[in-house]
């Protein structure tokens, strides 16, 4: 099967105030953090960007990960795109890989895992939802959540990836001082 074209976005425009100071610029074993998730992403995707920073600033700041999805969305070359959270340091290659051939085997708007109740900012987004998001913008519904669960997404659950052999601790976030100690020195 041929690969089907897939941009990736790493969203680090959060003002990370858990952490105290910028996530996207914490040491990741030797390198900033953002600079890991955009190496981490361009062996999965074709084309890496960044969203929320200096060159492609969130085009309704304040409006938190959903006006990044939106921006990505916006300016996007390809139907696919994935989409990841600079404080997810603990994906795998293997594993955005496995999630790049889901995807494109989905007929479906939206590709999400599913951990306990929540879903991480870990998602394959097709361009044409563009429309729902700025609707939900313009109203002021920032939920990721509610638009996953509203799109007729493919969801893959704790047991596909404990099948597959990913570590639900892959989709930690990173967003205490704590959380950090504690990732970096265990990863």
């Amino acid at each position: 099967m041929t690969s089907i074209p897939m941009s990736g976005f790493v969203q680090a425009g959060g003002r990370s105030t858990r952490m105290g100071r910028d996530k996207a610029l914490l040491d990741w074993h030797g390198t900033p953090l953002l600079s890991h998730m955009v190496a981490l992403l361009e062996q999965a995707t074709d084309d890496v960007k960044v969203v929320g920073r200096d060159h492609l600033p969130d085009r309704l700041p304040g409006c938190g990960p959903l006006s990044g999805i939106e921006t990505a969305l916006t300016i996007t070359s390809t139907e696919n795109n994935l989409i990841v959270a600079v404080d997810l340091p603990l994906l795998t290659k293997n594993f955005l890989r496995f999630f790049r051939r889901t995807a494109e085997r989905s007929k479906r708007p939206v590709l999400a895992c599913k951990i306990r109740s929540h879903f991480p900012l870990c998602i394959v987004i097709k361009r044409t939802l563009l429309a729902e998001v700025e609707q939900r913008l313009a109203k002021g519904d920032l939920s990721i959540h509610g638009l996953i669960e509203s799109s007729d997404p493919e969801i893959v659950s704790e047991t596909q990836l404990c099948e597959g052999g990913f570590d639900l601790f892959t989709f930690s976030n990173l967003n205490t001082p704590e959380d950090y100690l504690n990732m970096h020195r265990g990863h």
